[in-house]
């Protein structure tokens, strides 16, 4: 226990760095102190064969998108001379540059490097086997906040660099594409946290939505699906971590029943499942209707005009 908990205040502190870092340098450090943390979490139970290869391969893709990611910094100094997002923002958004190679690749680095721990498709194949190998408030904490710490600093680099018209199209095929594969593969599961962690990768989707609205009414959409994601998710990784706890299998097929042994995790994991599918009354169908609502709101402006 004393190490799952301090590996698990490791992980914390570095999400917390992340959202309150000022500059890129920062950024980098509480990155990899989130990262080498749950690197070590999602193997925790290191007696099984099984979460050592989740973690292994976990291990692998992260350190490789933190790799592009420090050679997308090295490139941002070269054109910025600093690694200050507020002095960034001074050379590259207040005296634009026309779009060259170097802003290209600028924006491809960012997004394999921060897609990969944000996990959209197709940089999503750790999270369906890190999922069920590591323990179910692992899983909450990599749904809930780990993932969308990806987002959130592959956001704030974007609007920092870019001005959002010179990605909203990249960004909405991306969403397409996170949005459907997922939801499909999701469906063809067996294993519930595995089905969960389909979920997680197609809730990605949905607020790339908001990120490639690019407007202010996008990203409240974003960052409130952010927050609602993370306690439904959570609330579902940890119910149905409680099933499987005494069950003992994870196989949907066996679960037949539970319902009735376990009225209450069953019900507070179905009122999960009602915010994640956006059902009108949950928190999840507010921050899903924003980007939409907004997006029908300016074409209705426009036909006035």
């Amino acid at each position: 226990l004393t190490e799952y908990y301090t590996l698990l205040s490791s992980m914390t502190v570095g999400i917390i760095g992340v959202a309150f870092a000022g500059d890129f340098f920062t950024i980098f450090i509480f990155w990899e102190l989130m990262s080498i943390s749950s690197y070590v979490l999602v193997a925790f139970r290191k007696e099984r064969p099984e979460p050592i290869e989740a973690g292994f391969k976990y291990l692998v893709m992260s350190a490789l998108g933190s790799a592009i990611i420090f050679l997308g910094m090295a490139i941002l100094y070269g054109m910025a001379g600093t690694v200050n997002f507020a002095h960034i923002a001074d050379v590259l958004r207040i005296n634009p540059q026309p779009l060259n190679l170097w802003l290209m690749l600028l924006f491809g680095i960012f997004i394999v490097g921060f897609g990969i721990k944000a996990a959209i498709v197709p940089m999503h194949t750790w999270l369906p086997d890190a999922h069920p190998e590591a323990p179910s408030p692992i899983s909450a904490m990599l749904s809930g906040m780990l993932i969308e710490t990806g987002l959130y600093a592959l956001t704030r680099v974007l609007f920092i660099t870019f001005d959002p018209s010179t990605f909203r199209v990249a960004i909405a095929a991306l969403a397409i594409l996170t949005m459907s594969f997922a939801n499909l593969l999701a469906l063809l599961q067996q294993d519930i946290k595995r089905m969960l962690a389909y979920s997680s990768i197609a809730q990605m989707g949905y607020m790339l939505v908001g990120l490639s609205v690019g407007t202010a009414f996008g990203m409240l959409g974003l960052f409130l699906h952010v927050f609602n994601h993370s306690l439904m998710k959570g609330l579902a990784f940890l119910s149905s971590g409680s099933i499987v706890h005494v069950t003992g299998t994870r196989d949907i097929g066996k679960l037949k029943g539970v319902g009735r042994a376990m009225p209450i995790t069953t019900f507070t994991l179905f009122v999960a499942f009602l915010g994640l599918g956006g059902v009108p009354s949950t928190s999840g169908f507010v921050s899903k209707f924003i980007p939409v609502s907004y997006t029908h709101l300016r074409a209705h402006e426009t036909v006035l005009d």
